[in-house]
């Protein structure tokens, strides 16, 4: 087995226990995806600053684009450390996932019955595309139910989110060990 391989191997068994970790503890999982939006806004507000320094050199860096950026470093930081940033920013995101869950479960309803009149076409590829249409009704309403439910039982939604996660590790993990053996 060649180096790569064994890595492969490592890390795909790694993924499995990280991944069965996350399903087994779904709530903390999806903290922990709060905390990594926190880790990606303070790094963002960095990235920022060291651009607007590199523009202030170049004679166009502006007050606002600063005061924006050292707002991401504080907000990054307050997601990172404060127990109720994390709170808010998991409630508002949950809320946000839901809000747009119904809006593509509309958009797809309104789009299927826009593919219910194509499946008349005289075209063979247009009717064929048109005769789907049921099945992109079926999607939109069941996206809006879901959006619904999700507004309904937040913290249920927020712990399938978890568990979701973890098998999606868990899979990755797998499909890596199995690359192990056959690439």
């Amino acid at each position: 087995m060649t180096a790569n391989r064994i890595l492969l191997f490592i890390f795909g068994v790694l993924a499995v226990i990280g991944g069965i970790y996350c399903a087994a503890t779904p709530g903390l999982t999806y903290l922990s995806m709060i905390w990594v939006i926190g880790f990606a806004i303070l790094f963002h507000g960095i990235e920022d600053i060291i651009t607007w320094s590199a523009r202030k050199k170049l004679g166009f860096a502006d007050g606002w684009s600063l005061f924006g950026s050292i707002v991401a470093v504080i907000c990054g930081l307050a997601v990172m450390i404060s127990g109720k940033a994390q709170i808010f920013t998991g409630i508002t995101l949950l809320y946000f996932l839901f809000g747009w869950i119904i809006f593509a479960g509309i958009t797809g309803v309104i789009s299927s019955l826009r593919l219910k009149t194509l499946k008349n076409s005289d075209v063979p590829e247009v009717r064929a595309v048109g005769s789907k249409w049921i099945w992109l009704l079926i999607f939109g309403i069941l996206m809006v139910i879901a959006g619904i439910f999700g507004f309904a039982h937040p913290w249920l939604t927020a712990i399938s989110i978890g568990i979701i996660v973890g098998i999606n590790i868990i899979i990755t993990g797998i499909n890596m060990i199995i690359r192990a053996f056959t690439i």
